[in-house]
């Protein structure tokens, strides 16, 4: 059976934060009307050194929709997740995200967009153009955003954008410093603060 939505969580050393990441995403697909209609989590672990890994199983125990790729390389997951997923839409995340970030997202793509933007929080992409573009990526977030804005640049179409959320100096310096890692050959590094 074709999964209607995959949610796509790029995770290492997140240990404080996994369980909330992954009921805060299924909140939101069922939120959204999943209407019964399949879905899969899918929690792309990159190597983590601290309770990751236990969490998830803890997690997957209780939630069948949880899938858990573990072992995975840094700067992999992308092309990972771009494999692996089974949805028809993807929504990815690499950090505890705003409910309504997400939302908006998928709203997007129920409305025609073909990809939706908020830099640093979420990508959310229609399936087709994600394994185009996202099967050989390597790198987190930042560089898959600007990998599905470029694609779509260059075929005369823009995906939906939403400012960041205004998160302080820090936050807006370290999105600058991921935005601009692939252009020097570090687009592995690419990954939130903190891991």
């Amino acid at each position: 059976m074709q999964m209607s939505l995959s949610v796509i969580l790029l995770l290492r050393n997140r240990e404080p934060a996994v369980t909330q990441m992954v009921r805060r995403a299924v909140d939101v697909v069922r939120s959204v009307g999943a209407k019964g209609r399949p879905f899969e989590l899918l929690a792309v672990d990159q190597t983590s050194v601290d309770n990751t890994l236990s969490l998830l199983s803890v997690l997957h125990a209780r939630l069948p929709e949880l899938r858990i790729l573990q072992d995975v390389r840094q700067g992999m997951a992308v092309i990972e997740a771009a494999r692996a997923a089974r949805g028809d839409r993807w929504l990815i995340a690499d950090r505890l995200v705003d409910p309504e970030l997400m939302k908006w997202g998928l709203h997007q793509l129920e409305n025609g967009k073909r990809a939706a933007i908020v830099p640093g929080e979420i990508l959310a992409v229609e399936a087709k153009l994600g394994a185009q573009v996202l099967g050989n990526l390597s790198g987190g977030l930042v560089s898959a955003q600007q990998a599905v804005d470029h694609e779509l640049t260059a075929r005369g179409q823009r995906p939906a954008w939403s400012p960041a959320p205004d998160r302080g100096v820090a936050d807006r310096a370290l999105l600058f410093v991921r935005q601009h890692l692939g252009w020097v050959g570090l687009s592995q590094l690419d990954r939130p603060l903190g891991t």
